[in-house]
């Protein structure tokens, strides 16, 4: 799903941890080629890092599996970036200025949790969200009330029809939801749940992106196990 970059690339230009997959090889290929062209941070930020790709884990493999394997791996991670502050030539000193102030040293430790997950190929994304059931089975303690860390947002992107105030879209997006998860959203998981009106794709087509916090339930549920 996440294609040659437009959600990955500008979010680790921004420093933020981003763990991207998409099962097409060229499109894999052609993010891991992008994250490696936006070299040098352009930010007004006093600190730089050379590769966009220190923040950006590509995946080329099934989006059901990645869901699952990306959480895991990522509770086991340790990667650290260490990023330099940048000096300026006119800030170097002289025996006749002052010391110039430089900025310290900023070190960067991957959170454990993901905090976002945006599911972009609205054709489909939908029918990614069962992967979601009992992703943190056993790890009730990493998140609220045991810690300050709450579970992931979600962004799925989908289609539906068009209407003027879209609210039959709504309930139907938020059912959908509801049965892909086995799980039904009440009272204020409703009203929580913000479900954006994106473009139009054609004249009774609609893109749409449902935005709503993972359901412990769902989040920490045992799911059965097949032995075979």
């Amino acid at each position: 799903m996440a294609g040659v970059g437009p959600f990955a690339l500008p979010a680790a230009k921004k420093k933020v941890w981003v763990w991207a997959n998409d099962l097409n090889p060229e499109s894999h290929k052609s993010l891991v080629a992008n994250a490696n062209r936006n070299k040098k941070n352009q930010s007004k930020t006093q600190y730089i890092y050379k590769k966009v790709t220190q923040f950006i884990h590509a995946s080329c493999e099934d989006g059901h599996s990645f869901i699952r394997t990306s959480a895991s791996l990522l509770l086991n991670s340790n990667r650290q970036i260490t990023l330099h502050p940048k000096v300026s030539r006119t800030a170097r000193t002289t025996e006749n200025q002052k010391p110039y102030h430089q900025a310290p040293t900023e070190n960067l430790s991957e959170p454990k949790i993901f905090s976002h997950y945006v599911l972009n190929l609205p054709a489909s994304a939908l029918t990614f969200l069962p992967s979601f059931i009992g992703l943190y089975t056993g790890h009730h303690h990493l998140f609220s009330p045991h810690t300050e860390v709450k579970l992931p947002l979600i962004h799925v992107y989908c289609f539906s029809t068009k209407s003027d105030d879209n609210k039959a879209e709504e309930a139907k997006i938020c059912g959908e939801i509801s049965k892909q998860l086995e799980y039904e959203f009440t009272g204020t998981e409703i009203a929580d749940m913000e479900i954006w009106d994106v473009r139009d794709v054609a004249p009774q087509k609609r893109m749409f992106c449902a935005s709503f916090r993972l359901p412990a339930e769902v989040a920490f549920r045992k799911t059965k196990t097949i032995n075979g």
